[in-house]
């Protein structure tokens, strides 16, 4: 295990995705070096956008390690956006967030977790708690950005700007569309009418009876009295 250990490392050093992957898999049977393999694997996956072994590496180190909020709610947030496994997603989402709720990545997991449920207002109030800074880390961003697009927030725009296409995961430029998709068909949607105030429902009418005929003198001179 020892030898095949360093070939595995030196497989990773080296960019050799193939060899690499196969060394680690065999290696993360082996219980001393579990952990060094998962990682290795999670971070191979990750780099080649294969996310639904992702998230089976992102399964067993939640087994493995079932009190870690990162993990938990990055195991949490793929099944959300792989759509798989939602109730069990939702769950870890929550307790992810209750084991470390000023964790910026708990905390954005929670509230993409929350809005997926329809509690949008839930989890804006969720990342209101966050510092501005956490907020437009480049993954964070993306989160909420759509989160203040599905509320009809101009300011998803300063968000969807803070973030790096280029750094972001392949499920989050998904998203990203999807905010910028929302923000669209929000801004071409036209405004109501103004509603005109009761007076102007219902201006003073113009009278349109004729005025009253002045009488007509009499024809019958006035009788004499004396």
């Amino acid at each position: 295990p020892g030898r095949e250990l360093d070939l595995a490392r030196l497989a990773s050093k080296w960019n050799l995705p193939s060899e690499s992957e196969e060394l680690w898999l065999r290696l993360a049977k082996n219980p001393p070096m579990r952990r060094e393999a998962l990682d290795a694997l999670r971070r191979l996956y990750r780099t080649k956008n294969e996310t639904e072994k992702l998230y089976e590496i992102l399964q067993r180190l939640h087994e493995s390690s079932p009190k870690e909020a990162p993990i938990t709610a990055d195991l949490a947030r793929l099944g959300l956006n792989l759509d798989q496994n939602n109730k069990q997603s939702q769950d870890l989402a929550k307790e992810a967030y209750d084991q470390a709720p000023s964790e910026a990545n708990c905390a954005v997991t929670y509230a993409f977790a929350l809005d997926r449920l329809g509690r949008n207002a839930e989890g804006l109030e969720i990342i209101k708690k966050l510092p501005p800074n956490q907020l437009h880390d480049p993954h964070a961003a993306v989160y909420v950005a759509l989160l203040l697009a599905n509320a009809n927030q101009v300011e998803a725009k300063d968000y969807i700007a803070s973030t790096d296409e280029t750094k972001i995961y392949v499920e989050e430029k998904k998203l990203l569309d999807e905010a910028r998709a929302r923000l669209a068909a929000a801004s071409s949607t036209p405004s109501p009418p103004v509603s005109p105030s009761p007076a102007e429902l219902s201006p003073t009418p113009t009278s349109t009876l004729s005025p009253a005929p002045t009488p007509a003198p009499s024809l019958t001179p006035a009788r004499s009295t004396s």
